[in-house]
């Protein structure tokens, strides 16, 4: 049986910056033209597969590749600038590398990427999306509204990505956090509203406060005040309302993160609202599924840990299969020859 292959590929992103990724071609590529997805991963120093060595290890997007792969789709996925294959390329002058990770040139990044999976001689250009988890969504929805239109993808998944400004979105994981370790509202209240102050400070100049909070200068590092700048300015509604095709909204029900009520919701009803002549959207909220996309196990587990959820890979294969991508049968490790439903539970 023929299997998947793992290609290395690399491609110029924005300034001419080099990128390393990896394309994965399902099985039965050779010879024709398969559709295929870019993968991009969420906030930090994530790398292609969706890890954070060696503190976090989640292999998520290594694991929707095999996936996606197991549905007859081709997918790429890449380290972010300055990091990981591409560490070489970061800067070491602190003005020099504010510069370097401002927001418009990870958007610049994707769209590089994702002009390089289309121009593929494997890959067939007009069936070509994305899938971005986190903070990846976000950069998704930039990418697709950008000027000129060279990189609108053909469909969109927004897995775990925020459908509220990112400071609100932010200042709920704080307050959670908080609440979590047990800090009292006299601590905890004067943080929340210094992280306030920071976002709108960052939003509308572009620099730091003076005295920040020892709790919270880890988010706010000096070379990313350009970054924050604008990444606090994104409107999630706005961007996906403005979007013109398929778009599946897909959360885990236990996401600690980002709310699958307060932000998956907001972004199914901007996407309700768009005045389409086929209006072609779904939201996936899976119980029991973390923002890892992963199976939660008991209260307090993250979901980092295991294979992508098995409802996830379902909703998923009924995404692609409906939007004529897919293979109507599962090809994925334990679901061989299974049929996706006809139809899916989508809240």
């Amino acid at each position: 049986m023929a299997e998947n292959r793992s290609i290395d590929v690399s491609f110029r992103g924005s300034g001419g910056t080099a990128l390393a990724g990896t394309l994965q071609l399902p099985a039965g590529a050779d010879g024709r033209r398969v559709p295929a997805v870019l993968l991009v991963q969420g906030s930090g120093p994530t790398d292609r597969d969706g890890n954070q060595p060696p503190a976090l290890i989640t292999d998520l997007l290594q694991q929707i590749a095999g996936t996606l792969a197991g549905f007859g789709i081709a997918s790429l996925r890449y380290d972010k600038r300055g990091m990981h294959a591409n560490a070489a390329s970061l800067p070491r002058d602190p003005e020099a590398l504010a510069e370097f990770v401002r927001w418009r040139h990870f958007v610049e990044d994707a769209a590089a990427a994702f002009r390089a999976l289309k121009s593929r001689p494997e890959i067939d250009p007009a069936r070509a999306g994305l899938f971005g988890h986190s903070e990846g969504g976000l950069i998704g929805l930039a990418m697709a509204a950008r000027p000129g239109g060279d990189a609108v993808p053909a469909a969109l998944v927004l897995a775990a990505t925020p459908g509220r400004p990112l400071g609100v979105v932010l200042r709920e994981q704080l307050e959670r956090l908080g609440r979590l370790q047990g800090a009292p509202d006299a601590i905890l209240q004067p943080l929340l509203d210094q992280n306030d102050q920071i976002v709108a400070r960052l939003e509308a100049t572009g620099e730091l406060m003076p005295d920040i909070a020892p709790g919270l200068r880890a988010l706010y590092p000096p070379y990313l005040r350009l970054f924050w700048q604008a990444a606090a300015a994104l409107d999630p509604v706005a961007l996906v309302a403005g979007y013109g095709g398929p778009v599946l909204v897909l959360a885990g029900g236990e996401d600690s993160q980002v709310s699958p009520d307060r932000d998956a919701l907001a972004l199914g009803a901007a996407l309700a609202r768009r005045s389409l002549p086929v209006n072609a959207y779904a939201i996936g909220i899976v119980p029991g599924v973390s923002h890892n996309l992963k199976p939660v196990s008991r209260p307090g587990d993250p979901g980092f840990a295991g294979p992508v959820a098995e409802a996830v890979t379902t909703v998923l294969h009924g995404w692609f299969t409906g939007l004529g991508w897919a293979s109507p049968s599962l090809q994925v490790a334990g679901q061989q020859g299974r049929r996706s439903p006809s139809s899916l539970t989508f809240r």
